[in-house]
């Protein structure tokens, strides 16, 4: 184990650039600039340093500002205002008290914000009445346009709750974690942010009580635990477990059949032309569309995303899906096992426009299917190297590969063995270590 672990401290337990973090963070838009120097400390087990950084299409320098711990809410939203580092100590519920339960339920402080908000005098008497209003061929997609009577109102709810729920971190912004810290009920922005570190904490339920209906796909919801969004760059999240702790429930609709009513969207999303992001060592788990880089024909073409060292266990889909970015993609565990809530559609795979992507030493445990693949809408180049297939299942689905690299990483690297990741990984990615200051 000691060797394994050197291994892969040496991979990327670097954990911070953070000596490095925010100042002039270069761009790296394309492969060919100089090479990245990564580090491989000799830190001790279980523990992670400030003086850590990356290793990946992310540069990082720590922030000048000295850090404030925060143990609530509000102190958390008053620290991002302020930017710097930002220590989170214990469990933050940026719901308020309005995270319910159970999926679906409802909670006095729910009840509460749906009274102030509406004509509704609790969340159940909205839930139902809104999905009464719908059919299966409704369709309430944009808030600008929806179809059914209470589109608007469920429009204006959901923004609402959105603003309540939403923690905006600027540029120059390490948030951290002490061992145990959690942020439930709420979702981190990282919008049109650069030099931006999250790391060593519990990420729960960027649960959204309002879902919008859409035709013949019942009613989805808005928010993601992490979003990298609107042109972000230099962003490093390590060492986080992201999760749900519920699943979806099933409304009635106007003729009498029932339809899903999902509460989660995604787990770490990476959207709108963000670019040069290193998501490493995270567990994500027990989700449905996990992370999607690039959302559109808007996003950049040519952006660099590197995927490593993370676990993806019972997630459905997006592990990750991409539209356009070049994706370094190694050394990540697929795992499913009887506890899965939801059916295995694809690993990592692309959706649409032009791609690169290099798969290399990964695992693939039973029951993961479609473990690299493409929609007929994508079109592009992948390397597919040193991975590992337990399942029966089909392999690729609708793209080759190809043993020569599409494009050459501008950073020094030591992929694992895939055959060793389950144990490894089992053992050290993920939040929870302890943080050395």
């Amino acid at each position: 184990m000691s060797f394994l672990f050197s291994r892969r401290l040496k991979i990327s337990l670097s954990f911070f650039s953070c000596l490095a973090f925010f100042s002039s963070c270069a761009s790296n838009s394309s492969g060919s600039q100089s090479l990245i120097e990564s580090s491989s400390p000799a830190l001790p087990a279980k523990s992670l340093s400030l003086s850590d950084k990356p290793t990946g299409y992310a540069e990082i320098k720590m922030p000048s500002k000295n850090g404030v711990t925060v143990k609530s809410r509000e102190e958390l939203l008053a620290a991002a205002e302020r930017g710097g580092l930002i220590i989170v100590n214990g469990t933050i519920d940026l719901s308020d008290g309005c995270l319910p339960k159970e999926s679906g339920a409802g909670s006095p402080a729910l009840d509460d914000f749906v009274s102030k908000n509406s004509s509704f005098s609790s969340y159940e008497e909205f839930k139902s009445s809104y999905a009464k209003a719908c059919t299966s061929s409704t369709n309430d997609k944009s808030s600008s346009s929806a179809e059914s009577s209470l589109g608007s109102t469920l429009w204006s709810l959901n923004k609402s709750y959105g603003d309540k729920i939403k923690l905006y971190l600027k540029s120059n912004t390490a948030l951290i974690g002490k061992e145990g810290a959690v942020i439930k009920g709420g979702s981190i922005q990282i919008s049109g942010a650069s030099n931006v570190v999250v790391r060593n904490i519990t990420i729960q339920d960027a649960y959204d009580p309002f879902p919008h209906h859409e035709k013949d796909d019942g009613f989805n919801a808005q928010w993601d635990n992490i979003a990298v969004t609107n042109g972000s760059k230099n962003i490093w999240i390590d060492h986080c477990t992201l999760e749900d702790t519920m699943t979806y429930s099933k409304v009635e609709i106007s003729d009498g059949s029932h339809e899903k009513w999902q509460n989660y969207d995604g787990l770490c999303d990476i959207t709108k032309s963000s670019k040069n992001v290193v998501v490493s060592y995270c567990k994500f788990k027990n989700h449905d569309k996990t992370m999607l880089v690039g959302s559109g024909s808007s996003d950049i073409k040519g952006g660099f995303i590197t995927i490593h060292h993370n676990v993806f266990l019972n997630c459905g889909q997006r592990l990750p899906m991409t539209c356009y970015q070049n994706m370094h993609i190694f050394n990540n565990c697929y795992e499913r096992n009887s506890e899965a809530l939801y059916d295995q559609k694809a690993s990592i795979a692309a959706r649409y426009g032009s791609y690169s992507i290099i798969a290399e030493n990964n695992y693939f445990g039973n029951g993961v299917s479609y473990c690299i693949s493409a929609s007929t809408k994508a079109s592009g180049k992948c390397s597919e190297s040193g991975n590992i297939f337990k399942s029966r299942s089909e392999k690729n689905k609708g793209l080759s590969t190809q043993e020569e690299k599409p494009f050459e990483p501008n950073y020094s690297y030591f992929p694992e063995d895939a055959e060793n990741l389950p144990d490894i990984l089992a053992e050290y990615a993920g939040a929870g270590l302890f943080l050395s200051l």
